[in-house]
């Protein structure tokens, strides 16, 4: 799988963001109709989606997972994979930094 790959699963599409050590690691494809909105959310145009394959209804959760098998089904383009690739290291950060707050014995200061 190549960057950018939009690939089908069997209940989900992903984008994949790359290949580490031989394992892909890809972002889940979420219908906008999901009332659920995250700050790593990045929503794709009408036109990003008809030319990668996917319903004009999507964004893509900026959470990398680990993704074996699936169908390569399109392409995003590469002005839409910078904007995934830059969502999914903002959302690093913030993690990196939200963990920083945590005490040592998991607790969270208050």
């Amino acid at each position: 799988m190549l960057t950018g790959s939009v690939i089908r699963f069997r209940r989900h599409d992903a984008v994949c963001l790359g290949e580490i050590h031989g394992v892909s690691y890809v972002c889940r494809v979420i219908a906008t109709t999901e009332t659920t909105w995250h700050r790593a959310d990045v929503p794709l145009s009408m036109i990003e989606c008809s030319e990668a394959g996917l319903r004009p209804d999507v964004r893509v959760r900026c959470w990398p997972k680990a993704g074996v098998g699936g169908v390569v089904v399109g392409q995003l383009s590469g002005v839409t994979m910078a904007r995934v690739i830059a969502a999914v290291k903002r959302e690093a950060a913030l993690r990196a930094f939200e963990d920083g707050w945590r005490l040592r014995d998991g607790r969270t200061e208050r």
